[in-house]
């Protein structure tokens, strides 16, 4: 930035004194062509008017151009080129020498990056409360049972508004909605598991029923007594009671225990979403192998550019990589303000959110990554530890596991640095 700023000027002291050698040699040469001589006697024309300026400057007169460029570069040099407030009271000290030009382009200057940090201000501003708007969306079973009631009210031929009016009270309505549907696809799945699990028992005690009449009907033919047929008729019957009795358990979890996997089942969601929302900022701080170079480079000035692109509507490859980055360390803001307000989170994805936090404000690239890898590992693995709780909730039931035997399997384990 501080290039820049002094690019508002002009020229620095070594571009003028460039700028008027050029001056000199286009003279000389001019000169050497009107007199028929060759090109030395103009690069000796150019050489003798930068020995005279120095002459000059040694017996104490001052080059009026000279002076007010190396004015302009030390009032610079105390002037804090990022707080547009600095840059105001620079341009007044220009104006202050008599150098209105140079105030002028410098309190446009200022007005510029403080019109630019006012829109970035507004975008954040903005970003926040539509976070703080999403997270209202994860709806509560109460919530649930209220907005299906409703919505079964406004009839088979209820418009579009109307329904758009009834999901708008409960937040976004495409959020609402989508809430809404994996709610149901929740419902439907474990729906399915229990009537497949009830066909599966039935077909095990028919396959028994049907076992044990032939055995019956084999002893029979093989000239076994009535009584010895009679006392394998209530030996069979007896196991099928068993049978059945293990196999019976309860169709369904407990009302309480069923609210307990409810609210398990809304933090794999969260955190699948999270896994999701991190991979884009990874993916942009991750060095390429062949450059070894990453596609956005964190920074102050870098930074500060980002954002006046995309709060001035001219975004950038770079600019949209840094607000992907910037929606991540939001979620680690917003993961850290609701375990300061109580809500229960897991310690180490807690831990990984405040690293990120603070890598992000040291502008630190490659920390940065390593926070933000962290931090979706330990997501990961919080999402693997509510499935498994999920799964032993349901064995102590009888009832079949939602994600079942395969799960943590994988044979990429989850690890965390």
């Amino acid at each position: 930035m501080a290039t820049d700023v002094l690019g508002l000027f002009g020229l620095t002291p070594e571009g003028l004194d460039q700028q008027r050698y050029q001056q000199d040699l286009a003279s000389g040469y001019k000169l050497a062509q009107l007199s028929r001589g060759d090109a030395a006697r103009a690069t000796l024309q150019s050489g003798i008017g930068q020995l005279g300026r120095g002459i000059a400057g040694m017996l104490g007169v001052e080059d009026p151009q000279m002076k007010l460029i190396s004015a302009r570069q030390q009032i610079m040099s105390q002037t804090d080129q990022s707080n547009p407030q600095s840059l105001a009271n620079a341009a007044n000290q220009l104006n202050a020498i008599g150098d209105t030009q140079g105030a002028m382009a410098l309190m446009d200057f200022a007005r510029k990056s403080q019109s630019e940090m006012a829109l970035v201000g507004q975008r954040r501003a903005a970003e926040t409360a539509s976070l703080a708007q999403a997270a209202k969306t994860n709806l509560t079973i109460r919530q649930e049972e209220e907005l299906r009631t409703k919505l079964s009210q406004l009839g088979p031929n209820a418009t579009e508004d109307q329904v758009i009016g009834v999901l708008t009270q409960y937040g976004p309505p495409e959020k609402v909605l989508a809430a809404l549907t994996t709610a149901q696809s929740r419902k439907e799945s474990t729906q399915a598991r229990t009537e497949a699990n009830q066909a599966a028992n039935q077909a095990r005690i028919d396959a028994a029923k049907i076992a044990a009449d032939a055995k019956i009907e084999a002893a029979r033919m093989a000239g076994s007594t009535a009584t010895q047929i009679a006392q394998m008729r209530a030996d069979s019957a007896k196991e099928l009671r068993e049978l059945t009795a293990s196999l019976k358990g309860p169709r369904v979890l407990a009302p309480s225990l069923q609210k307990e996997e409810d609210k398990e089942l809304e933090l794999v969601d969260s955190l699948t979403a999270r896994e999701t929302s991190l991979a884009p900022a990874i993916a942009t701080l991750t060095p390429d192998p062949k450059t070894g170079k990453p596609p956005l480079e964190l920074g102050p000035v870098n930074n500060l550019r980002y954002q006046a692109q995309n709060a001035a509507g001219n975004s950038s490859v770079e600019s949209r990589n840094y607000a992907a980055l910037q929606r991540a360390v939001q979620e680690a803001t917003n993961l850290k303000t609701d375990a300061a307000k109580g809500v229960q989170t897991d310690k180490d994805v807690l831990r990984f959110a405040n690293e990120l936090i603070a890598a992000f404000g040291g502008n630190d690239t490659k920390t940065t990554l390593e926070a933000l890898s962290n931090f979706s590992k330990s997501t990961s693995k919080a999402k693997e530890n509510a499935q498994k709780r999920i799964d032993s909730r349901r064995k102590s039931q009888n009832i079949e596991p939602y994600y079942g035997p395969a799960l943590g399997t994988s044979s990429n384990p989850i690890k965390l640095d």
